[in-house]
């Protein structure tokens, strides 16, 4: 296995060289990065912006008190000063194009802080998504889509009717575990996930340019594009390299709406949030084989464990025939913050030292504290209890946990633990671990060709599991208020009067 990882990371690094001497198009993001001047007039502030680079002011924007921009500007007379101004909120959604940007990897904390900063003000604020357990793209967006189901978390899972692992990068390429793609109109082929790695900010500009080719295309109102480079981005570079993403994004859809007079509205969304924090990699083989358990590629005796990786993630999963007893020891790695497995008809959760049930009745769910309070539930439930939303048997409806742990430590924590082995894919692990965020897990050569990892993903904790969304339209979100990726078909069809997911062209382009 690790021979073939190998070979396969050294061809991409032939193929990332070669795309890079090769050159892309130069400078897909066109507007300009500041305006030339920026004046507070008596209703808010008025910038002037150099669009077509003779130095003279020929486009302006208008902000309202809140500092969104609600008003664009043109020089129609040659004067440097507006002559014609476009109220945008005025121009009706109904026959302009909507463009959907899918950002991997960037959670709310980055977006709001560059919006306090005075960034992203075409948008409405933003508002928080709650993502699936493993937080990872192909899970949160198949919710996103109404997608067939993943058939595992990632493309690699242990299948028990056949006694072995399937999947690997083969199926990767191929999108194996990415439906969603289909309701797309740009996601790079699937050669430029691991070039997006390798070479981020590289890849970051191809993708850019060829997505301005399909927007070129003028062939649909909907128009839905998927950019893997972000992950990179984040991955590589951490904060600095989500910065850049949010900054060309806002360059961009302000060279869309000033060229299209406002006729452009612009949806931004993520698939999950990132750690932010540089991570050291997990031998978890080495670990449990020096603790009495032997690492294997097939079951057959009873302290058997298969250990699954593929991605560089802050999760791990396991395929064993004792899952109470992998659990046990799992969390006394340093790096284990929990561990997660199927107990019969509930979900098993445990830290160091403590135990809960996660329970579900229909639409409602129960949480029992057996030793500890490994989920950190019990002032959440104290509160629910008198507010009188917890019936005589300790349950209570799915969207009161959710809206009473949005900005928990482990976001909305119940029903994420309960899908992530009930029905969220067709082949879920025996037992998950979330790891702690200076830890991350996966497959040996990945990590090699790639020493340090300034951020990644997959965790139950918070900055691992929000997203976000935001609109030009207006407020997906009242404030406060959060939603889940699959709760997003209906708050989208509401807010563009048009069927969602839009129409795509299938795979990667």
């Amino acid at each position: 296995m690790l021979k073939v990882q190998l070979h396969f990371v050294l061809i991409l690094a032939a193929l990332a060289a070669a795309a890079v001497s090769g050159g892309c198009c130069a400078g897909p993001v066109r507007f300009p990065e500041k305006p030339l001047a920026a004046e507070q007039t008596a209703s808010g502030l008025m910038r002037a912006y150099d669009t077509t680079g003779d130095g003279r002011a020929d486009y302006f924007t208008f902000e309202d008190d809140s500092g969104r921009i609600i008003r664009i500007g043109y020089d129609t007379k040659g004067e440097a000063a507006p002559t014609e101004w476009v109220a945008l909120d005025a121009i009706p959604v109904a026959g302009a194009r909507h463009i959907i940007f899918i950002v991997d990897g960037i959670g709310d904390v980055v977006v709001e802080a560059m919006r306090k900063e005075g960034r992203l003000r075409l948008f409405y604020p933003p508002s928080r998504l709650i993502s699936t357990f493993p937080s990872m793209t192909d899970l949160a967006l198949t919710d996103a889509f109404r997608s067939a189901v993943c058939v595992s978390y990632e493309v690699v899972y242990y299948d028990r009717e056949k006694k072995s692992i399937v999947g690997g990068n083969a199926d990767y390429m191929n999108f194996k575990n990415q439906s969603w793609v289909s309701n797309l109109a740009y996601r790079a082929g699937a050669i430029m996930d691991p070039l997006s790695y390798l070479y981020p900010g590289w890849a970051f500009e191809k993708e850019l340019g060829d997505f301005r080719n399909v927007l070129d295309r003028r062939d649909r109102l909907d128009v839905a594009a998927y950019f893997v480079s972000t992950a990179g981005l984040g991955t590589r570079l951490g904060l600095a390299g989500q910065r850049r993403v949010l900054e060309a994004f806002d360059q961009l859809t302000e060279e869309l709406v000033q060229k299209s007079r406002g006729r452009v509205k612009v949806t931004m969304m993520s698939d999950h949030g990132h750690t932010l924090t540089q991570c050291e990699r997990v031998d978890f083989r080495l670990y449990l084989q020096e603790h009495g358990w032997r690492p294997v590629d097939r079951l057959e005796k009873p302290r058997d464990v298969v250990v699954i990786e593929f991605g560089i993630v802050t999760y791990a999963v396991f395929a064993t025939d004792d899952r109470p007893g992998l659990a046990a020891i799992l969390v006394e790695h340093p790096g284990v913050d929990l561990a997660a497995y199927p107990d019969g008809e509930r979900v098993a959760v445990e830290k160091k030292g403590e135990r809960a049930h996660v329970e579900r009745r229909g639409a409602r769910y129960r949480y029992v504290a057996v030793a500890g309070d490994p989920l950190g539930l019990a002032p959440i439930i104290e509160k629910m209890k008198a507010e009188k939303v917890i019936d005589a048997d300790g349950f209570a409806d799915d969207r009161a946990w959710f809206e009473r742990t949005l900005t928990h430590k482990y976001p909305d924590p119940l029903d994420r633990l309960w899908r992530a082995f009930n029905g969220m894919v067709e082949h879920p692990p025996d037992v998950v671990a979330s790891l702690k965020e200076a830890y991350c897990a996966g497959v040996m050569s990945r990590s090699f060709w790639i020493p340090k990892i300034a951020s990644t993903h997959g965790d139950l904790e918070q900055k691992s599991s929000t997203a976000f969304i935001m609109s030009t339209i207006g407020p997906v979100l009242p404030p406060g208020v959060g939603a889940r990726h699959c709760d997003l078909p209906p708050i989208m069809e509401n807010l563009t009067a048009r069927p969602w997911p839009p129409q795509g062209e299938g795979k990667g382009k």
